[in-house]
């Protein structure tokens, strides 16, 4: 295994932390990744493109070639690099590669451009992937990049448009999907980030805001303040006084870091109106959504200390990690429905197969596209992409792990679309947590049941 040499001086050059992924299988481009278990969506394919005059390829040099990366489950779109490029296109022979890429392995072409002096257009549908694997210029070996070390070595590519199409165009719920992430992507047609969010944070950013400042901006919203004075009273904090106002809710009860974290998911969520009735219809979504922020929030107060995430950050991940389900009725109402339907005549099947059939996208990918869209926080985008994966390690794993966790406890009392009620001891012990601690922090939220369904009424109203 030996990666060529000016790609690990590009590497070293660029900076970042990479990890190298190995398989054995020494085929096509398309075989490595199968064989390497990497998700296609989050590799990059590189293909080398030529241009033509008169019908006739150009000479066979650099300034005739472009790299175009795109996404390892499509293929470039021809069509429209050429228009880009005002001159016809083609996808460069064997010979060419070889050529433009001296010593690399045949199926690892790298997508990197600058080692070999190529110019380079990478399709933007990579900009969102918060990991993305790349071919390393030997066969079998694969190399993973952070979303920001990966731009660094595509800085000097151009990565704003959308250069590739589906690679299966035979099937009607892959292009239903292409259709639907390409609507996502049309940034205009997203709900864009309530002004009031916007505004908290502002506030949340400057080190000299304080608690008096976020209330007057809460205080905008009837619904908002009552929410939060009204969990400001609830058995999870066990406050026995009175609590008056938004500010003493913040300074006496909830803390300041809570309310802004709290309030911000609780705005983002009105961005949205849905269908209220059926089991992912905003009253059933509010209920699950403001249980899960709840749980997950009692579950990191019983964590060590040492360990412990931000109450504020885990009832967020709690309260945005089905996102997905608000945005796909807001944007596709008509494929919202059929789901919703499915939900209701066979509710013992799991969401992501229905979801496959019905929609041909998954929430959590439709969550993800959306968090980026926003540009949320890793710990918060995180939380979207790994809910459903009791197995997750990573940096910012503790969130999605105390999400997996409320999910399946809630799921006992009919609460949410978790496929199971068990939970493994490994991932409490991931969490630092025992048996004991689980259920106190699930009796305790059950207790505030009738609280918490005031909370997601007034959200889904």
């Amino acid at each position: 295994m030996k990666i060529p040499k000016n790609i690990l001086t590009y590497l070293a050059e660029m900076r970042g932390e990479y990890k190298v992924r190995v398989t054995d299988t020494a085929g096509s481009f398309d075989e490595m990744v199968a064989d390497a278990g990497l998700p296609a969506e989050s590799v990059a394919r590189a293909v080398l493109l030529m241009s033509r005059t008169d019908g006739m390829p150009e000479k066979k040099t650099g300034r005739s070639a472009v790299l175009a990366i795109i996404p390892a489950d499509r293929k470039p779109d021809l069509e429209r690099l050429s228009r880009m490029f005002k001159r016809e296109m083609r996808i460069g022979t064997d010979a060419e590669v070889r050529d433009l890429f001296p010593g690399c392995d045949a199926g690892a072409t790298p997508p990197l451009a600058a080692p070999f002096g190529l110019r380079a257009i990478q399709d933007r549908r990579l900009n969102g992937c918060e990991t993305v694997y790349f071919a390393s210029g030997t066969a079998g070996v694969f190399i993973r990049a952070d979303r920001d070390t990966f731009a660094r070595l595509q800085a000097d590519s151009w990565r704003r448009h959308v250069i590739s199409h589906s690679d299966k165009t035979d099937s009607p719920i892959a292009n239903s999907r292409d259709a639907i992430r390409h609507k996502v992507e049309s940034v205009t047609e997203l709900p864009a980030m309530p002004g009031m969010a916007s505004e908290i944070m502002r506030l949340r950013n400057n080190p000299y805001s304080h608690a008096s400042e976020l209330a007057a901006v809460i205080e905008q919203d009837p619904s908002l303040s009552a929410q939060l004075i009204r969990y400001a009273t609830s058995p999870l904090y066990g406050y026995q006084g009175r609590v008056a106002s938004v500010e003493q809710a913040i300074v006496q009860v909830l803390g300041i870091d809570f309310v802004y974290d709290s309030a911000f998911g609780l705005v983002l969520g009105k961005s949205f109106r849905n269908v209220k009735v059926g089991p992912i219809g905003l009253t059933a979504f509010w209920r699950h959504a403001v249980h899960t922020g709840a749980l997950t929030q009692a579950l990191s107060s019983a964590m060590d200390y040492n360990r412990r995430p931000s109450p504020g950050a885990a009832y967020l991940a709690g309260l945005l990690h089905n996102f997905g389900l608000l945005l796909l009725g807001h944007l596709f109402p008509e494929q919202f429905k059929r789901l919703n339907r499915a939900m209701q005549k066979e509710p013992k099947r799991p969401l992501n197969e229905l979801e496959r059939e019905t929609v041909g996208v998954s929430h959590t990918e439709l969550g993800l596209w959306l968090m980026n869209v926003w540009h949320m926080p890793m710990e918060i985008v995180e939380a979207v992409r790994e809910h459903h994966n009791a197995n997750y390690h990573g940096n910012y794993s503790v969130y999605p792990n105390l999400v997996y966790v409320a999910n399946a406890l809630l799921k006992r009392h009919g609460i949410g679309e978790s496929a199971t009620t068990e939970v493994s001891d490994t991932i409490l012990e991931r969490l630092g947590l025992n048996r004991i601690q689980a259920e106190a922090a699930l009796t305790t939220v059950m207790e505030d049941d009738e609280g918490l369904d005031y909370i997601a009424r007034q959200m889904a109203a």
